[in-house]
């Protein structure tokens, strides 16, 4: 799977724009600007953009006809977008805008290769344009951040299910309860491992047989590359033989944090007290539900990849912290919020370091301001402590153990493996920025959670009493976005499910564009409640509500013939000798895996349990002859079998 995770990207880059612009059009309808011809110009500008999407049929319809470049096109959208705010007389509101679009354009000529890009680069300055206009329009809300108290168990108790059933079903039908990828077999062998009791694996017969290219063997010691946090959270799924169910499970409690966060952005934005409380309740639910439907989230949430559990970790941290700094906290959920951000925030650094440090950082520095200014009791900073000490703890020792020395990983061994693992950061040149700031791929992979309304939502926020949390969030999310932008590996693709490196940026995009639309939904709730059917005469009443789900459904539904059959076809193909094996119900078995038969690598389809001496059917790679001998020596009085052209597996005389 290599970008852009689809085979037909313009018509995918096509659907994010025209839902993109319906949507930033349902909020401008909502909460129009003064006056129409401001309202016109604006839905012009970004219309505009959306069309140079569909540039190259627009050049066909007219003959072939040379159509204006990129930066021009994009900058008449521009414009008319900045017109549109000069002409509210609103000054720092112009003014903004005209600085927006000399950094946009500034942008046209630095950026190369990237035009899809720079046309959503647009857009998130609308979306930004759009929530200082709401921002501006709104009471400023003071005091500190709201608390998170109020109970929603049901509403959360049922994202949790919906989510886990959205996993079970991507596990299900696009991968088959198989698995191929290097690093989805090294946490599984790991969590296996995990799941004994034992920090490694005992070094098997015929070792050279047993090879997964991301499980290396160190002075008689077989472990992962990987750092503990993800197999850890693996290890009872697979005690209980459904290690298929984590990732689905880590999916919900993902789900349910994003689904926090976005109650407490949302918090204070209402005209009333009545009016807040609907935007609140609203906020959830769509936060946590779009952040699941888009394909690159729905996908990693039925794969054994880790981006999901550092989403998951970074959106528990925050919301934890958020609340330790609420006043009035009792000492009892004082210590049982710090334990919950210890944990997170020490399980995502186990998890991925770099990316669980990263997104620590807005966690870190606001948890410091707020002990330096009394707001986090004792009973919050112990549990807290406790939290990070055990986690953090346990995973040192674990490292320890594997490696023998401490805070040494797994990664300082895989360079000398595989040359091509060696982390090397270099600045992006002005084409390869696009890899590390997917504003393109992400706003079709990701949709319908999106950069342009992500910023929306947090600028609006601002307004709100959450303005801690939209800190934690921006800081931790652009850290991993700037990172990842450095680093050279995944520069020209990427093996996975969407732009999965920032993956948990999504949890970002997903509050903030809870912040940006609940407002919508609210306000065709509020006319329901208060005109009943009789509000459904007035258009104003449910117009952006109708715009701007329907551009929600329209994109999810149209995107799944797009990214879905990609992803199946490619796990499909590469998976085919573990399913036929499957298929055949063998017992007592050898398969031996014969390399330039299948269409995988051979290490990906050696997978053994570590902790299992004698399992019903062995995987085996046959890299020569001397390699079956050892393995009929050790593993005697086994029907035989192996791979042939085409993934075919067929028995193999004695």
């Amino acid at each position: 799977m290599h970008l852009p995770y689809t085979d037909d990207y313009p018509r995918a880059v096509g659907i994010a724009a025209e839902c993109l612009a319906a949507s930033l059009s349902s909020v401008l309808w909502s909460r129009p600007l003064p006056r129409r011809v401001p309202n016109v110009l604006f839905l012009a500008g970004v219309w505009t953009a959306a069309l140079f999407a569909f540039s190259p049929e627009l050049a066909r319809v007219f003959g072939g006809s040379a159509l204006p470049s990129a930066g021009l096109w994009l900058q008449l959208s521009a414009t008319l977008t900045t017109v549109a705010f000069l002409m509210t007389r609103a000054r720092a509101l112009g003014k903004l805008a005209v600085v927006g679009q000399g950094l946009l354009l500034w942008l046209a000529y630095w950026l190369q290769g990237s035009n899809d890009e720079l046309m959503f680069a647009h857009f998130t300055w609308y979306g930004a344009l759009l929530g200082a206009f709401a921002l501006r329009a709104t009471p400023r809300s003071s005091g500190p951040e709201p608390s998170a108290r109020r109970a929603f168990f049901v509403q959360d108790a049922v994202i949790f299910l919906l989510a886990v059933a959205l996993g079970g079903l991507m596990v299900a039908r696009v991968f088959e309860f198989v698995i191929y990828n290097g690093d989805e077999v090294a946490y599984d062998f790991q969590a296996n491992v995990f799941a004994h009791l034992r920090p490694y694996a005992p070094v098997p017969p015929c070792a050279k047989m047993f090879e997964n290219y991301w499980v290396f063997t160190h002075h008689g010691r077989v472990f992962s590359q990987y750092t503990p946090g993800w197999p850890l959270f693996m290890a009872p799924f697979d005690r209980l033989h459904v290690v298929w169910l984590a990732a689905p499970a880590m999916s919900g409690l993902t789900a349910v944090g994003v689904a926090r966060l976005s109650r407490r952005l949302a918090s204070g934005l209402g005209a009333s007290s009545e009016g807040s409380a609907r935007i609140v309740a609203l906020a959830g639910p769509i936060g946590a539900i779009f952040a699941l439907l888009g394909p690159s989230m729905a996908l990693n949430s039925g794969s054994r990849f880790s981006h999901t559990m550092v989403a998951g970790c970074f959106a528990w941290s925050v919301d934890a912290a958020a609340e330790l700094a609420t006043r009035g906290l009792s000492r009892a959920r004082g210590f049982g919020m710090g334990l919950l951000l210890g944990t997170a925030t020490a399980l995502g650094l186990a998890a991925r370091p770099a990316d669980g440090g990263f997104l620590a950082l807005g966690v870190f520095l606001y948890f410091a301001q707020a002990l330096v200014r009394r707001r986090v009791g004792l009973p919050a900073f112990v549990g807290t402590s406790l939290g990070f000490v055990f986690f953090g703890g346990l995973s040192a020792v674990i490292l320890r153990l594997q490696l023998g020395a401490w805070f040494e990983t797994g990664y300082a061994l895989a360079r000398s493996v595989h040359p091509e693992a060696g982390l090397v950061l270099s600045a992006p040149r002005p084409w390869e920025v696009k890899y590390g700031v997917p504003l393109a791929t992400g706003s079709y992979m990701w949709w319908p959670v999106a950069p342009a309304l992500g910023v929306l939502g947090f600028v609006r926020a601002l307004g709100g009493r959450a303005r801690g949390s939209v800190f934690m969030l921006s800081v931790g999310s652009l850290g991993l976005v700037a990172f990842y932008s450095f680093v050279e590996f995944g520069r020209q693709g990427d093996d996975g499910f969407g732009p999965r490196y920032v993956l948990p940026t999504v949890v970002a995009q997903a509050t903030g564009t809870a912040v940006a639309l609940a407002p919508v939904l609210a306000r065709l709730v509020e006319a329901v409640q208060r005109l009943g059917l009789a509000a459904l005469k007035r258009v104003s009443s449910y117009g952006p509500a109708v715009v701007m789900l329907g551009a929600g459904v329209y994109g999810v539904v149209a995107l799944v013939p797009l990214t879905y059959p990609i992803a199946y076809a490619e796990h499909h193909i590469t998976s085919t000798p573990l399913r036929t094996a499957r298929s055949m119900n063998l017992h007592d078995a050898v398969v031996l895996i014969v390399p330039n038969t299948i269409s995988a690598h051979p290490t990906n389809l050696a997978q053994n349990p570590p902790m299992d001496p004698d399992p019903d059917v062995l995987y085996l790679i046959r890299w020569n002859a001397r390699d079956e001998e050892c393995a009929r020596r050790a593993f005697p009085n086994r029907s035989w079998f192996r791979t042939e052209k085409t993934d075919r597996v067929v028995p193999v005389a004695p």
